[in-house]
């Protein structure tokens, strides 16, 4: 089975451009060496304590996996999923897919055991009724925390299946490449590409990664991070995090509250100037 086969260096000064233009003509592109050993170790050890404390059962249905266990919402639950969504390296990728005011969609885990059975594939974006194919509305970004190995459940995906007018039916399985990765490295995907996780045929081995998702600002979020996670516990993120999902305002009025900046409900001091003041001012 063929390889991604776009792939770059995390320190390339040029990365933005040629991930966006990997993304672009093929739906998807790896970057390798976005973090060290250490860490990755660190974040393995962070989503088992989480499993633990929040007892994370293993999935129920074929699209979810049997052997899988997932987390979502995760940085309501540990300050270093939190550093990732943010990400120097990372972040300009995406906005250069989605441009600025970019909104974060969604934080889970996925830890695929032994005897996992391959995912549906399926489009990220299935839920948007844009005709397709369309202008990327959203950016998945992949990472692995331990090595993603043809035998262990590296996601399998369609190269340029983000410009088919269609998404995946159940039981699809086209001409697909595999997305192995050493560990610490993102698959960047435009969220039309058709992917799955793959089959786990190790007798003792799990794979761990994490999907972070990424919209454009005038989108709506899979999962509502606003509602979800306490304003004390937002209160301590950093400032870019909190505008990330959701407490912030796109093109200066997309997502006021009476008028007021978001952000003043985490009683930070932030007068925006909104759009129509700048229209009267500039006329």
């Amino acid at each position: 089975m063929r390889t991604v086969e776009q792939r770059y260096p995390a320190d390339h000064p040029e990365l933005a451009a040629l991930v966006a233009d990997a993304i672009e003509q093929w739906g998807c592109a790896v970057i390798t060496d976005v973090l060290d050993p250490t860490r990755c170790a660190a974040l393995v050890e962070e989503v088992q304590r989480v499993e633990r404390d929040h007892e994370v059962a293993e999935g129920t249905n074929e699209f979810e996996g049997f052997h899988t266990r997932r987390i979502f919402n995760l940085i309501s639950k540990s300050e270093l999923f939190r550093e990732l969504v943010i990400d120097p390296t990372v972040v300009p990728v995406v906005e250069a897919v989605l441009g600025d005011g970019i909104l974060l969609s969604g934080t889970t885990s996925m830890n695929i055991g032994p005897g996992e059975t391959p995912q549906l594939l399926h489009a990220d974006d299935g839920m948007v009724t844009l005709p397709r194919p369309h202008p990327a509305t959203m950016v998945t970004t992949l990472w692995a925390l331990t090595d993603f190995r043809a035998d262990n459940g590296a996601t399998h995906l369609v190269p340029g299946s983000h410009l088919e007018p269609t998404v995946p039916r159940p039981g699809d399985r086209p001409d697909a490449a595999i997305a192995t990765m050493d560990a610490g490295s993102v698959l960047v995907l435009h969220a039309s590409t058709w992917h799955g996780g793959g089959h786990n045929t190790t007798s003792d081995e799990r794979r761990y990664g994490l999907s972070i998702q990424y919209v454009a600002g005038w989108c709506r979020q899979q999962q509502n991070l606003m509602l979800g996670t306490d304003r004390d516990v937002v209160a301590t993120y950093p400032r870019a995090l909190q505008e990330m999902i959701g407490y912030s305002m796109y093109r200066e009025v997309m997502g006021h509250v009476d008028r007021r900046h978001p952000l003043t409900l985490l009683g930070v001091d932030h007068e925006p100037e909104m759009v129509w003041d700048r229209m009267q001012r500039d006329a």
